[in-house]
């Protein structure tokens, strides 16, 4: 059986549908994420149709737009448009060990290629943020927060659910403390299913 999301493909005339879409909507400042299923970089292919995405919405005028994505290096390129828009650039990171990254997220970049493109989005003035989500180690979680801190602008944290044997071994009390605690000072939002062990 084929690993959900194994092989990705575009949606017919996704490009041409949008040039639509986005001529209607011209100037606006409705947020556009990509994406949250998906991911925009995850094969050569998306990366060649997001690049054109963004073309179409930057001569479309849109002022906020936003990607999400696990692609760390792939994602670099596409910076200059994201720099002159003033629009944002966020990663999925969910753990600082590799080890564990690879049973979770076989396929996903590196942590390490994740933690520059953060870093190098900054560097060249891009607003960014971290999903931290959903937490499936409290530990690794925290170590994430610890590491990238002062090159995010904002954080999202949220917990696993739907695995119950994975969730009961996780103190979320404690976890949600120690996450108000570690980002004292920084702008971050907690997801509702986080914020009612607080």
């Amino acid at each position: 059986m084929q690993k959900w999301s194994a092989l990705p493909h575009p949606r017919t005339n996704v490009i041409k549908l949008l040039e639509k879409d986005a001529e209607k909507l011209y100037g606006t400042d409705k947020e556009v994420l990509f994406s949250f299923m998906t991911d925009s970089y995850q094969s050569d292919e998306a990366a060649f149709l997001t690049r054109n995405a963004l073309l179409i919405l930057e001569r479309n005028a849109f002022q906020n737009v936003t990607i999400l994505t696990k692609a760390g290096f792939r994602a670099v390129k596409d910076f200059d448009i994201l720099q002159r828009n003033n629009w944002k650039f966020a990663q999925t990171i969910i753990m600082q060990n590799e080890d564990v990254r690879a049973h979770w997220e076989p396929g996903a970049s590196s942590i390490a290629s994740r933690y520059i493109a953060v870093k190098l989005a900054k560097e060249q003035g891009i607003k960014t943020w971290v999903s931290v989500e959903p937490v499936v180690d409290a530990v690794e979680a925290l170590k994430v927060i610890y590491d990238l801190k002062q090159y995010v602008d904002h954080w999202k944290i949220g917990k696993l659910n739907h695995m119950p044997a994975i969730e009961k071994n996780i103190d979320w009390h404690k976890f949600y403390h120690d996450v108000v605690k570690e980002l004292n000072g920084y702008s971050y939002y907690i997801k509702k299913d986080l914020a009612k062990y607080a």
